[in-house]
């Protein structure tokens, strides 16, 4: 018989195995247990996707057919939708008379009933098997997902008159993959970094050539007073434990390098023993140096509307290096129309001192840190804000708030910002997600940007996104990447 796969006629069929009361009082299907192995789609030896079916076909009671019937039974497997039917290889079995009468028709080559080299033939009568062992495959659809095997049975009396026919359901097979994703919360190696730093710039007028401080001296007394309530501040050790005080000097490039940095050294310096004097303790304060600041320059220069296209300019910018500040300073003062504007306008602000207050967070308990992270984020290590937001859990949007506020604080954090964005994924703001993974290339954002994938469908941008972080080691990638090719196996 040939074999072939059937859609017009599916529906029709369908009905027949689900229709109430469709069984034959004696049925041939009730007298063999049927017991289906698994339905797997396999690959034959051209790679080619094959539906595999597997049973064993066992005699309840004495293995023979009526003697004048011919029996065919075929496997078949069902779509979901019902649309289309694929027919597996019939088995056929022939009564002791009927057995004769085909063979000897077969011998004459009038044979009712169509044969063909693919039928399978169970043996009946005293010394046939009890059980027999079925195996057969088809070329895989994917509408044969989520389908039904079931078998359809069909009798021929003498002559190869249609007699009767018969169906059964066995059992639903070839069930849909459904991938379970693997994506988790990254540790930060930070994660308990309580140090802390806060810049400052101090800007003090002194006397020409000068690095005494004079408090009278223009507004020294109000910089001054604000310089020491920042270190004060610091030395709250309610919230703070001060590591060290900074001080950098630096100097506008107008005149001798050497003279410059060496003057704008002391003025740190000078400004240093000035806190000192204050009760600050010694070994807190460090005194770095000073400087020429010619980045400051070239940035003030480029800001002003003036002078930000000047030649001189730029030609001095080509031409600076650590060997020829001096001359190149020449440059800038033989243009004189230049220099009155810089003179004025750009080279004062250069002059000033940087003074940093390094200091150390205290630790918060999580129900501390609940009550901080919406005000004062700042003053929470990223392990800190991650207590709060488990402490209010999953569920919570405040949990998703909290992830947030913390990318937004340590933006520089690659797994802090990865964090927010698998919180953002997981409340289902994947668009947000992708704006925030855009700037990350580590492996488990790069995970997370192949799950985002296989969601939409591009399958090949989510196995290079797998691929690529499973490369470098991460274990849940290379997990979705085997998830990944099961999926695409029944595609």
């Amino acid at each position: 018989m040939k074999r072939y796969t059937a859609y017009l006629s599916a529906v029709l069929l369908a009905a027949a195995f689900l229709a109430p009361g469709a069984r034959a009082q004696d049925s041939y299907l009730d007298r063999l247990e049927w017991l289906p192995g698994e339905v797997l789609i396999v690959r034959d030896s051209a790679g080619v996707r094959q539906a595999l079916v597997e049973m064993a076909v066992n005699w309840k009671d004495v293995p023979e057919v009526g003697a004048q019937h011919t029996v065919e039974i075929v496997p078949i497997l069902i779509s979901a939708d019902s649309s289309a039917v694929f027919r597996f290889t019939p088995i056929r079995m022939e009564g002791r008379i009927r057995s004769r009468i085909i063979e000897r028709e077969r011998v004459l080559g009038s044979a009712p009933i169509e044969s063909s080299d693919t039928l399978m033939f169970i043996q009946t009568g005293k010394k046939a098997p009890r059980t027999v062992y079925y195996s057969d495959a088809l070329p895989y659809d994917p509408s044969m997902l989520e389908g039904r095997l079931g078998l359809l049975c069909t009798v021929y009396g003498c002559a190869g008159c249609l007699e009767d026919t018969d169906t059964m359901i066995l059992a639903e097979v070839l069930p849909r993959y459904i991938p379970t994703w693997s994506t988790d919360f990254s540790q930060s190696p930070d994660g308990d970094n309580k140090h802390r730093e806060n810049r400052y710039v101090a800007r003090l007028d002194y006397l020409v050539n000068s690095a005494d401080i004079n408090p009278r001296y223009k507004n020294n007394s109000a910089s001054l007073d604000g310089i020491l309530q920042s270190v004060r501040t610091a030395m709250n050790d309610t919230l703070y434990t001060v590591r060290g005080l900074r001080f950098h000097g630096w100097a506008s490039p107008d005149g001798p390098e050497d003279f410059n940095a060496s003057l704008a050294a002391r003025r740190a310096a000078s400004l240093a023993d000035y806190i000192k004097g204050m009760g600050i303790p010694d070994s807190l304060c460090i005194v770095e140096g000073g400087a020429e600041d010619w980045d400051g320059f070239f940035a003030a220069v480029a800001e002003h509307p003036a002078i930000s296209g000047s030649q001189t300019v730029s030609q001095v910018r080509q031409a600076l290096t650590e060997d020829n500040r001096d001359s190149c300073e020449r440059v800038l003062r033989a243009d004189r129309e230049l220099f009155n504007i810089l003179r004025e306008e750009i080279l004062p602000p250069l002059r000033r001192i940087e003074y940093v207050i390094a200091y150390d967070m205290r630790n918060f308990t999580p129900e501390e840190a609940e009550h901080l992270w919406q005000e004062h984020p700042e003053w929470l290590s990223i392990n800190e804000l991650n207590s709060v937001a488990a402490l209010y859990g999953p569920e919570d949007p405040r949990s998703l708030e909290v992830l947030l506020t913390a990318a937004r604080t340590y933006p520089g954090d690659g797994a802090t910002v990865y964090n927010a964005a698998l919180a953002l994924y997981r409340a289902g703001r994947t668009d947000e997600c992708m704006k925030m993974l855009a700037g990350l290339s580590a492996p488990a954002p790069m995970n997370l940007l192949g799950v985002i994938r296989a969601g939409q469908g591009d399958y090949e941008a989510a196995a290079e996104a797998f691929s690529t972080a499973a490369e470098a080691g991460n274990s849940e990638a290379a997990e979705n990447l085997k998830q990944l090719e099961n999926v695409l196996e029944q595609l």
